[in-house]
């Protein structure tokens, strides 16, 4: 056995009296960082980008469908989808969230940090129990923590707020596997068992991480595959090898089991999704598109990373979302640098293999996509797990390191951010051609040279205390003096705690860690005025726009607003968001000629469109959005004022036609793909697109549109006509609810088929007069029901069509842990 058992700390009540100590240090340090902005800005905290707009309505969103319970289906999200599916990427397996059920919803924004405060101290605290094993101080334990949790990736994503919560328990999950594999295989024999505790304590750690987050844990689990094969297989035999192997398999087998009732309806939620289906593939598995992309890599390491979205030097546009970021505050590599310039390491040679490994897949674009099901879209998300390894490195090196090594290392990372800050000095050109000096080449020049300031200021830290502070001073000398004969004395004071470079480094570790996150919180809060601040509180929290509610609608905000009417609790048109179920990409793309990809923006000069979504208000923030499609003359054909609030200028749709309407004419799904659906708008008010199978059942209800009329514009007075016709054909109530709908039909003078739109996602059941009726797919991606003449009651609900199976793995997964422990309860404790 080549296994190393390294150290762990204290069991028992010391365990948890250490847990605080480094859960109250990494939420205190992230607190200070954030600091300056709750005094200079004010609560609620206000960010930018995505954080704004995305986790702010989010949360509030979810927050409201749990207290309400007995909730699966959203309304207000997107055109609605499944409450799984929706938010199990973004936050409903995080622990943080349901930190909040408790508070009334209007405290979410105020709560917001103080929650990403309780990550970065959770992250600092399982980091260190797991850097703990391989130092000697606790204090160099902690400060390697700090590093992982305040690392330049978290930085960075602060602006996506979910994603701190994998990182946060990630150290967790390599310590319940190095603990499962570390097993002394000479105590069981031929007589397999899989290690009592360990196997469980594992277990239990895949199910939180694979809950936390699905995508996350898929590249956890390509990582961890990674490192068992780098530190255990050399040096151990192959039966040892093969237990290991089962020890794990059966680990993350039950541990996805568990958690499965959960996972499958997460999954199911966004199955179908456009985005999984960009496969990178052909040259670009093997080269990036930019040579500026590698170069950005290293940048990454050498400083204080650029926030999302705002890149500096080396940007490129394929790294705007990608979460590229890798520094850690005050050392950038100069500790692993140090490291590797360290000589007879034959303890620990699997760590140099490791770092070795993951700089080479981050160079390849087809190992880099592995973490990210091999999407062609490129994300460094999987950069915080060599970041813990990277920590575990600088600390060692600095616990154990000659100072030789440690000022080369130093000079290293020094020289190699003096560089970078050189190629952002050299001359560009203009359109003419003409140089132009200094910094040409940047963009963002003003967060670029934030960063390189602050990351000066860090360097000069680290180079004090490597070149001028010596590793352990046990006295000082004081000046020699001669005494009453005339000799020499020379007098030493010894300290009873002698001084060391460790003592120093921790404070000094501490002040980097706020100095760089608190940089990137600057930047990232510098790009909105106070101004903007001010109208988003008052706009999205404090005010919704007074709209009639006597039937259902959905509404619609401009690019100023972006989900605001979320927060507002009205269904829309216009939303941003990624996981929203397959079938509303389906109907975009296949009846509007629209490519989703993270946001549903329906251009304003489709009426037809909006016309058959109900789509009743668009909202235009006049205040900010001072040159507005309606307030310029651009907007939507059939929409007039008809009133105006906090700047909110509410524009109403003439041409709205109630949920649950019947056409009288259709077309087959196949012609109307051959048309170009951006010009061919109007036909989706004047006729339900249906494939083979829903003409062969159902084409007898109604006549087909002749091929002659697909081109024949219509006038606005003639599309109004068209849409007051349906609007008499439409449900006379449709009142939504957690699950799905009720509504009631409209006197329907023949059997028709009656259209809602809303996605038709596998499990929304569908009953007319309490009889259960077939959902037909109508306009790609939505819903019609057949219906005899008359008036009729129809009830939609939505059951997530795995949970029934989930429940069963679930229960079988328990089970089988259950069975394990009766079997081997003697051996286990």
């Amino acid at each position: 056995m080549l296994i190393d058992t390294p150290r762990s700390p204290k069991r028992g009540h010391g365990v948890f009296c250490v847990f605080l100590k480094c859960f109250i240090l990494g939420t205190s340090l992230y607190v200070m960082a954030a600091l300056p902005l709750f005094i200079t800005r004010g609560l609620p905290f206000f960010y930018y980008g995505d954080y704004n707009v995305q986790q702010i309505p989010f949360y509030m969103a979810a927050h409201r469908a749990v207290r309400e319970g007995g909730v699966t289906w959203l309304w207000n999200v997107d055109l609605g989808g499944p409450l799984c599916g929706t938010f199990a990427f973004y936050l409903l397996g995080s622990p943080f969230f349901w930190l909040t059920v408790p508070f009334p919803e209007s405290a979410i924004p105020y709560l917001m940090p103080f929650l990403m405060a309780l990550k970065y101290g959770t992250c600092t605290a399982t980091a260190y129990f797991y850097i703990r094993r391989y130092t000697v101080k606790d204090s160099s334990a902690l400060s390697g923590a700090l590093l992982f949790a305040f690392s330049g990736f978290n930085a960075c994503n602060i602006v996506f707020n979910h994603f701190t919560d994998a990182v946060a328990f990630f150290p967790l999950l390599l310590l319940t596997f190095d603990r499962l594999m570390e097993t002394e295989h000479h105590r069981d024999m031929w007589d397999f068992w899989l290690s009592g505790r360990r196997f469980t304590a594992f277990i239990f750690t895949v199910s939180l991480c694979a809950v936390i987050n699905y995508y996350f844990f898929f590249g956890e689990a390509v990582f961890l595959a990674i490192y068992f094969c780098v530190r255990y297989i050399k040096g151990n035999r192959k039966h040892a090898i093969l237990r290991m192997l089962i020890r794990g398999g059966c680990g993350v087998l039950l541990g996805l089991m568990i958690p499965a009732f959960y996972l499958l309806q997460a999954a199911g939620g966004v199955s179908g999704n456009a985005r999984l289906s960009d496969i990178l593939a052909g040259y670009d598995l093997v080269a990036y598109d930019s040579m500026k992309l590698p170069w950005d890599i290293i940048k990454s390491m050498l400083m204080v990373p650029d926030i999302i979205g705002r890149g500096t030097l080396f940007y490129t546009s394929p790294v705007k979302n990608a979460s590229l970021a890798v520094y850690l505050p005050m050392f950038g590599v100069s500790g692993v640098a140090a490291w590797f310039f360290m000589k007879n390491r034959k303890k620990d040679p699997w760590l140099k293999r490791l770092l070795v490994i993951c700089l080479v897949i981050s160079m390849i674009p087809g190992l880099n996509a592995l973490f990210s099901l091999m999407n062609e879209t490129y994300y460094a998300r999987w950069f915080y797990m060599p970041i813990l390894f990277m920590s575990i490195a600088t600390v060692m090196a600095f616990e154990r390191g000659r100072k030789t090594e440690l000022k080369k290392g130093a000079v290293v990372s020094a020289v190699g951010f003096l560089l970078i800050v050189a190629v952002a000095l050299l001359p560009g050109t203009d359109d003419d051609g003409k140089l132009r000096f200094p910094g040409d080449t940047l963009e963002n020049p003003h967060l670029f040279w934030r960063n390189v300031i602050v990351t000066g200021a860090l360097y000069l830290i680290l180079f004090i205390i490597v070149f001028f502070i010596p590793r352990c001073v046990r006295y000082i000398t004081l000046p020699p003096r001669r005494n009453a004969a005339g000799f020499v004395i020379r007098k030493k004071i010894f300290f009873s705690h002698p001084f060391t470079r460790q003592k120093v480094m921790l404070p000094a570790v501490c002040i980097s860690c706020v100095l760089a996150t608190g940089t990137v919180l600057v930047n990232g809060s510098s790009l909105i005025s106070d101004y903007g601040k001010k109208m988003w509180e008052e706009q999205m929290l404090e005010s919704a726009p007074a709209v009639g509610h006597r039937t259902w609608f959905r509404t619609e905000t401009d690019s100023t607003s972006t989900n605001y009417d979320m927060v507002w609790g009205f269904s829309s048109v216009h939303g941003f968001i990624s996981t929203v179920p397959g079938e509303t990409f389906d109907f975009l793309e296949g009846s509007g000629g629209i490519v989703r990809t993270v946001e549903t923006n329906i251009p304003l000069d489709r009426r037809g469109m909006r016309a058959i979504l109900s789509a009743k208000y668009y909202f235009e923030n006049s205040d900010i959005n001072k040159d507005g499609a309606f307030l310029s003359g651009k907007g939507t054909d059939g929409y007039r004022l008809s009133g105006s609030g906090h700047g909110i200028d509410v524009y109403t749709n003439t041409n709205f036609i109630p949920m649950g309407f019947c056409f009288d004419s259709y077309i087959r799904e196949e012609d109307y793909e051959k048309l170009d659906a951006a010009e061919h708008d109007d036909l989706l008010v004047r006729a339900i697109i249906l494939d083979d199978e829903a003409v062969k059942k159902y084409g007898h209800l109604m006549k087909e549109l002749p091929a002659s009329q697909y081109d024949r514009s219509i006038s606005s007075g003639e599309f109004s006509d068209i849409c007051d016709r349906l609007a008499e054909t439409s449900c006379t109530e449709f009142v939504t609810n957690g699950r799905g709908f009720e509504a009631e039909t409209a006197d329907l003078k023949k059997e028709s088929l009656v259209f809602f739109s809303i996605p038709a996602v596998k499990g929304f059941k569908l009953k007319v007069d309490g009889k259960k009726a077939e959902v037909v797919k109508a306009d790609h991606g939505f819903m019609a029901v057949c219906v005899p003449e008359g008036v009729h009651s129809i009830t939609g609900e939505y059951v997530p069509p795995a949970r029934g199976l989930g429940v069963f793995i679930s229960i079988i997964g328990v089970v089988l842990l259950f069975m394990y422990h009766m079997a081997f309860r003697r051996k286990l404790w």
